[in-house]
């Protein structure tokens, strides 16, 4: 999928670009979770874009998505079910869920650190005719 928006920020070899979600998000799967008019993309800069330039950016379909967003969303409802259950048993064994909670966070570090982005600038841009909401404050 390709979307037009403003570079916002830069860090390093990489851009973020805010840029208005598509009408083809509306059939995504993943819609409900991100439920916005806007959205910031932190893409790959292969073009040497710099802050306030319009930009094409390529977001390839990452199968891997949803299945982060399941880990980020439920593991902790389940530690909190998991630790109630314990309480319940005995008050002292729902200290048994922090070494469930430094897991968690663990594994998300390291999910935030080799997970890759794939998204990249492929093209400068013109702004659309209709950018007031997008254009930088």
């Amino acid at each position: 999928m390709r979307v037009t928006g403003q570079v916002i920020k830069q860090k390093e070899h990489f851009v973020f670009v805010r840029a208005t979600r598509p009408e083809s998000c509306e059939h995504c799967a993943n819609s409900g979770i991100c439920n916005k008019k806007d959205v910031e993309i932190c893409a790959y800069n292969d073009i040497g874009a710099e802050t306030g330039d319009w930009v094409t950016v390529d977001t390839n379909d990452d199968k891997g998505a949803l299945l982060i967003f399941c880990y980020l969303f439920l593991t902790p409802v389940a530690i909190l079910f998991l630790s109630y259950y314990l309480y319940t048993l005995f008050p002292y064994l729902a200290l048994g869920a922090l070494p469930l909670l430094a897991g968690y966070y663990l594994i998300l570090r390291k999910i935030n650190r080799t997970h890759p982005i794939k998204a990249r600038v492929v093209a400068p841009a013109q702004p659309p005719a209709d950018c007031n909401d997008l254009i930088m404050k």
